[in-house]
């Protein structure tokens, strides 16, 4: 019997110790707390207002019908509404449609005040968006356990909602580093300079693993990139920004080769060794890397995987320049160089496969012939015009369907009169 006693005791101590928990974090918060108390009779009104502020809530307000209690929720901000279900000119069912309609339930937790022969408008109300509901008459324990609960749900969604928002703005900021990451356009100085180059980078997501760049290399030489991580996000981005660190430093190595195409391939392999270190997600990169001799037209280039750029000419066919296997996947691969001789008024465009696989509402990819024919399209444009065309034509085929990769379009022109 003692045994059972001690039990009974303990259970006690337990339950007035969550009490006095509860108490303290309602006092603790309540200070800071609004609830709007909606009822038509004005004694239950008065009522559950005494309570609350006797559980520590600061600020009480009090409609008498569900227009009042509409019009006070669209002026103010409210943390808890507490809805009688019975009411002229609005009930609790109308005012919950209205504010279900206004979008304004998932920042708002709504308790319905109903008498216990009601119970079947309780659960038409919680259909409707309602949180939960307290009985008539007015129960101080039920009242501080349903107070409680309902305002630590309040705070955990409003600390995750601040957590999101915290997180857009900062992808936000890094998505405008990533695209800062992209060189201004590149026009043709004089004749010792005739190359013009335009670029774009739309990332699917707020940063992507799309990388675009172009620069000067060495005397009479310029270096112009595209390549394409595996994943998307931003472990992608985190990988995309490793490797293009990793190409800056690397072209130095380009000056130290004897010739062109040792050059090229000293970088692509310099690269391919960086990205396999450290790579616990086994990402991996698709890239083309190529560097024109912007005296004589040759273009000197190393494809690792990546989608076949196009070389553009009057008369002819858009022609595909082909490579092997990406960077990232093994140290040992041997990448091996090509060369191509531009004409005046020839062009390259360099492209990621967010534009190829654009998917339409029929889920049918854009596809490499498209492309093509969309390049034969505008045989004389320099390579701004080439760059706005392929994505106007890559939205147009979309027709709204959402971007689902990132997309990247670099064109570059040797002597192209712009």
């Amino acid at each position: 019997m003692s045994e059972i006693r001690e039990r009974s005791a303990g259970a006690s101590e337990r339950r007035a110790a969550s009490e006095e928990q509860r108490r303290q974090a309602i006092a603790r918060i309540g200070g800071n707390v609004s609830v709007l108390v909606v009822d038509d009779h004005p004694d239950n009104r008065d009522l559950l207002r005494r309570r609350l502020e006797r559980l520590g809530i600061a600020r009480v307000e009090m409609a008498v019908d569900g227009v009042e209690a509409v019009d006070m929720i669209r002026a103010d901000s409210f943390d808890l509404v507490f809805l009688d279900v019975m009411m002229p000119n609005m009930n609790g069912y109308e005012v919950l449609e209205r504010l279900r309609d206004e979008n304004r339930l998932a920042d708002l937790p709504v308790v319905m005040i109903s008498a216990l022969t009601e119970m079947d408008s309780v659960v038409r109300c919680i259909d409707l968006g309602a949180e939960d509901y307290l009985a008539k008459p007015f129960n101080p324990t039920l009242l501080r356990a349903r107070l409680y609960a309902l305002l630590e749900k309040k705070r955990l969604r409003d600390a995750v909602r601040e957590n999101l928002r915290r997180l857009e703005s900062d992808l936000e900021a890094a998505r405008s580093s990533q695209l800062g990451m992209v060189p201004p356009a590149m026009d043709p100085r004089d004749g010792e300079w005739p190359v013009g180059i335009r670029a774009l980078l739309e990332p699917a997501r707020q940063v992507g693993g799309d990388l675009i760049d172009f620069f000067a290399l060495g005397a009479g030489h310029c270096c112009f990139l595209l390549g394409d991580v595996s994943g998307k996000g931003p472990a992608a981005a985190l990988f995309m920004a490793r490797a293009w660190g990793t190409l800056r430093s690397a072209a130095p190595l380009w000056a130290e080769r004897s010739d062109d195409e040792s050059g090229v391939v000293a970088m692509m392999e310099a690269v391919n060794t960086r990205m396999c270190e450290a790579n616990p997600s086994f990402e991996f990169l698709t890239l083309f890397l190529g560097v024109l001799d912007v005296a004589t037209g040759r273009v000197v280039f190393a494809n690792a995987g990546h989608p076949p750029p196009y070389r553009i000419r009057h008369g002819e066919a858009p022609l595909p320049l082909v490579g092997g296997m990406p960077v990232g996947i093994d140290d040992r691969v041997r990448h091996l160089s090509g060369t191509i001789d531009l004409a005046p008024g020839d062009r390259i465009v360099v492209y990621s496969d967010g534009v190829t696989e654009a998917m339409n509402t029929a889920k049918e990819f854009y596809g490499d012939d498209k492309l093509a024919d969309v390049l034969a399209e505008v045989p004389d444009a320099d390579p701004e015009t080439l760059v706005a065309h392929v994505r106007r034509s890559v939205a147009e085929f979309a027709a709204g369907e959402e971007q689902s990769d990132d997309i990247a379009i670099l064109a570059l022109g040797w002597k192209v009169v712009e």
